[in-house]
């Protein structure tokens, strides 16, 4: 089964020659240090870039639902409804107006037309929906938009379940009469992502005595270990970058040339996100006080229920340190409704199924993660197909700014400005696009217990 939009279903065996060097990150290192880094190398290759910034859209589907305001009845939305029906009982055919924030994400008025018709509804009560028929729209008031509706139906007369205590409203089809005519269009703004590809360089350097001389560590001349080394070393290094890195072009003092930094995910959830996606269970106020266990449970099923609004959780990638790990297992040994289990190695990586009421989660233990006490309890989520390794197009044009190993071409040529030594580099130039900002999450504090 393949995860994460990579290309093929195989696993990297011991003798597959790798197709660059993110796959000898994954080949030399198996249990995973950055899998976030290195399986972007079995990622769909995009279109080497030929600028380092570089800029993506995308449009967030509407949902043809929404909430409103409030519900007036004069056009200028200053007498509430409950004021003027205390009763509850506008017959079918009463005009009201609907106060929307047209700021807000998808709003309302962005998805209705004149001519629909909108159902009405309570998020707290069964009984509380009313029909109604669109009139009129005002997009311009910002967060005071309105729409102008004709009630199909009649209020319950019954408090409980009248319009005043509406909050929803779902969107059915326009209606028109035979030979009637056409509906505004419904269109969507899309949203301008951006990001910048940086350098990065990790060296290797070692004198010629030291490559001569033999010593008990097997290792210890050994130059290409020395070399894959310094290529971990520097993996890791994109491996908090792709999860932390910032956003940002300067200008470099040392020789006034542009620097350019990459966004990293936190940085993509916090810009382009849902605010609810980017939390913690130790500082939620909602769960004050609570252990892990007294509270944990609840938590987790109510971001989980939230988050299957936007996105297919059984089949993203689910990145944790070993702190996530073991409070899944403290809540499955008290809890029926999830289970753990171990599942086969795929793609170098140990997989763990995470069984709950919203499917089976697939769980990658980063042992990045459990060596830095700051990410034990962190639990990223990352969508299927979400992430692309932009690259910048070099001199030759063949996009070829991935990982590159550059040795050093004066070692062994004397001259005296030349070390007795040889210094080589791995370079690359890249940045990240993130897709569809809704359906990424990051959970901190998870298996911790609250402390507000």
């Amino acid at each position: 089964m393949a995860y994460f939009g990579m290309v093929g279903t195989g696993r990297w065996s011991s003798d597959e020659r790798p197709e660059d060097w993110r796959q000898e990150l994954l080949y030399n290192f198996p249990r995973g240090s950055m899998p976030i880094t290195a399986i972007t190398s079995k990622t769909p290759k995009p279109k080497p870039g030929t600028d380092p910034a570089f800029h993506w859209w995308e449009k967030n589907q509407a949902t043809n639902t929404g909430a409103f305001t409030a519900i007036y009845t004069d056009q200028a939305m200053s007498d509430p409804y409950a004021t003027t029906w205390p009763a509850w009982n506008a017959p079918a055919g009463t005009t009201l107006h609907m106060k929307v924030d047209a700021t807000a994400d998808t709003p309302l008025t962005d998805q209705v037309r004149v001519g629909a018709i909108l159902c009405i509804m309570q998020t707290a009560h069964y009984l509380g929906f009313v029909r109604a028929k669109v009139t009129g729209i005002d997009r311009d008031a910002g967060a005071d938009a309105r729409i102008t509706f004709k009630t199909l139906d009649a209020d319950t007369a019954v408090e409980i379940s009248s319009l005043s205590l509406a909050d929803r409203v779902l969107i059915m089809p326009t209606l028109f009469p035979e030979f009637g005519g056409v509906p505004e269009p419904l269109g969507a703004s899309p949203t301008d992502y951006f990001n910048y590809t940086s350098i990065k360089k990790s060296s290797v350097a070692e004198s010629r005595t030291a490559m001569s001389v033999r010593s008990l560590r097997p290792d210890s001349n050994n130059y290409n270990q020395a070399k894959i080394e310094a290529l971990e070393n520097l993996g890791i290094q994109m491996e908090w970058e792709i999860i932390y890195g910032k956003r940002l072009l300067t200008t470099d003092p040392s020789n006034n040339q542009p620097l350019r930094y990459t966004m990293g995910i936190r940085e993509y959830i916090n810009t382009y996100g849902l605010a609810a996606n980017l939390t913690s269970y130790k500082y939620d106020t909602d769960f004050s006080g609570k252990t892990w266990l007294q509270g944990g449970y609840e938590w987790l099923m109510a971001k989980f229920m939230a988050m299957a609004t936007y996105t297919d959780l059984p089949n993203m990638l689910h990145v944790v340190g070993n702190g996530v790990k073991m409070g899944l297992t403290n809540l499955a040994e008290r809890r029926a409704t999830i289970n753990i289990t171990t599942d086969t190695t795929q793609y170098g990586l140990d997989i763990t199924k995470l069984i709950t009421p919203f499917g089976t989660f697939n769980i990658v233990d980063a042992p990045l993660f459990n060596q830095e006490p700051s990410m034990q309890y962190t639990w990223i989520g990352i969508p299927n197909n979400s992430i692309e390794y932009i690259t910048l197009m070099d001199e030759e044009g063949t996009g070829n700014s991935d990982i590159k190993l550059l040795p050093d071409m004066n070692y062994g040529k004397g001259g005296m400005s030349h070390v007795d030594g040889r210094f080589d580099i791995w370079l690359v130039e890249n940045g990240y696009k993130f897709r569809r900002p809704r359906e990424w999450f990051m959970l901190y504090d998870v298996g911790r217990d609250n402390a507000v």
